[in-house]
């Protein structure tokens, strides 16, 4: 696999050194820019192609949240962004340019690994193309049949089969249908709602924010679903018996070894 490239914008060089410190340690990641001044970040992002934008907020001339705007019009628009910030009131208007995850400082080495392994699986999945953003123009329909479902999406009613979604992902006030055929899109709703519309042999609950597809569950290990094999989702404790009980507990055979 070859290096993914990352770039981070912060003005607090502490801050910065102690996320480079990270990046070198990860395997597959590198960083091949730092920049501490939100301007020459513009202009040297304007003709240098990166995959990983970690991005600070609040900074002198220009915050990271208007200067990841203005990148979004040139080659650098399918980057994907990860947002740090020491507070917590711009996680919004973070999942609104979609970022794919929001770091709060000072950023524990744990937390960080779990951002490394959303990009890995973001990048595996779709190839690093980017991923829809219009979220103003995704609003849920109520419409739905035996074998899919309707999405309006700019405008227009996007079909969806059920087997070609994966699973569906709650980010804050938005959920994010994973599936097969496209990019994933995010529409303004919530997973109470969507799981109302679902059919319940299809899909199943398995955590506050995911819901998962039954066909695409290839293995269940303790507290976790395998649905490929570089992708896990996690079963809360509330809904994990429910969810062996209807999907395991009647399908069991063993094997040999484990008589």
């Amino acid at each position: 696999m070859r290096k993914i490239n990352c770039v981070i914008i912060d003005d607090e060089p502490p801050a910065s050194d102690i996320l480079k410190y990270y990046i070198d340690k990860t395997p597959n990641f590198e960083v091949t820019e730092i920049y501490y001044d939100p301007i020459k970040a513009l202009e040297g992002l304007r003709t240098k192609k990166v995959d990983v934008i970690f991005c600070d907020v609040e900074m002198p001339d220009i915050n990271g949240l208007q200067l990841l705007e203005s990148l979004c019009l040139n080659q650098n628009k399918n980057a994907l962004v990860v947002i740090i910030s020491a507070h917590t009131k711009y996680a919004i208007d973070g999942f609104n340019i979609n970022a794919i995850d929001y770091l709060l400082k000072p950023v524990p080495f744990a937390r960080y690994l779990k951002t490394t392994q959303k990009i890995l699986d973001y990048i595996k999945e779709k190839g690093s193309k980017d991923i829809d953003t219009d979220m103003k123009d995704h609003v849920p329909s109520i419409e739905s049949a035996k074998d899919y479902i309707f999405i309006k999406s700019k405008g227009k009613l996007l079909k969806i089969n059920y087997t070609d979604i994966i699973y569906i992902e709650a980010i804050g006030d938005y959920i994010k249908i994973h599936h097969e055929n496209s990019k994933p899109i995010v529409i303004m709703d919530s997973l109470k709602n969507l799981e109302k519309t679902l059919p319940n042999d299809f899909f199943k609950r398995i955590h506050r924010s995911y819901i998962v597809s039954v066909s695409r569950i290839k293995a269940i290990e303790y507290k976790r679903v395998i649905i490929a094999e570089n992708l896990s989702l996690p079963i809360s404790n509330s809904y994990y018996n429910t969810l062996y009980d209807s999907l395991v507990s009647n399908h069991i055979v063993k094997s040999v070894n484990d008589r």
